[in-house]
């Protein structure tokens, strides 16, 4: 089966080898696309899936994770679960967030970045929020206790359209973790990931 995983904004593939190193050790074929944007990560990975056969995970850290949700809401019949590390569900109220970050702040940069690439518009239609509506496979969502980037806030919607629309959520928290894995958290994320996918795929 095919992990088809991204990595976030100014990132690459080759910098979340702690997310495809559980899928491969697991033995899924793994594909990581570089891209740079939402849209263009949704038009990647749609090709990428609507030339696969068999069912498919999908994933991805912050940027990258919010490309994973929005395909999973596209292509239901063939994601069986999607596995995002601090990502994004709402991107305007993400964007609002960035926006209250000081000046010279990360939050800042980020927010400054958006609004010089992206219209309302643009940001609106790459929300999965936006997306996930009935059938909507499962969701392993994590995310850390510091996580200064992207707030509790995009967890909590996603527990209300679980209560809402029924499809299952798994959450981990990870005490102490900021917005991208340090070394300490690798192996809590990597356990974390290869007990619950295999659930996920056995439901």
């Amino acid at each position: 089966m095919l992990a088809l995983l991204f990595h976030g904004k100014g990132s690459s593939p080759e910098k979340i080898n702690w997310l495809t190193r559980p899928f491969r050790e697991m033995g899924f074929r793994v594909e990581a696309p570089r891209i740079i944007e939402v849209a263009d990560g949704v038009a990647a990975g749609s090709r990428i899936i609507e030339d696969e056969g068999d069912g498919v995970i999908v994933g991805g850290h912050s940027m990258g994770g919010s490309v994973a949700l929005i395909l999973a809401a596209k292509y239901p019949s063939k994601v069986k679960c999607s596995v995002v590390v601090a990502a994004p569900v709402d991107r305007v109220l993400q964007l609002k967030w960035l926006e209250r970050g000081g000046e010279g702040s990360v939050r800042r940069a980020l927010y400054n970045d958006i609004v010089s690439r992206l219209t309302m518009r643009e940001v609106e239609e790459t929300s999965p929020i936006r997306y996930i509506s009935g059938n909507y496979p499962p969701v392993i969502y994590i995310r850390g206790s510091a996580d200064d980037i992207v707030p509790i806030d995009h967890l909590e919607l996603l527990r209300r359209k679980s209560s809402e629309l029924g499809f299952r959520l798994i959450e981990l928290t990870i005490e102490g973790m900021g917005h991208t894995p340090r070394s300490q958290h690798v192996r809590v994320i990597e356990d974390f990931i290869k007990d619950n996918v295999k659930r996920c795929i056995g439901s």
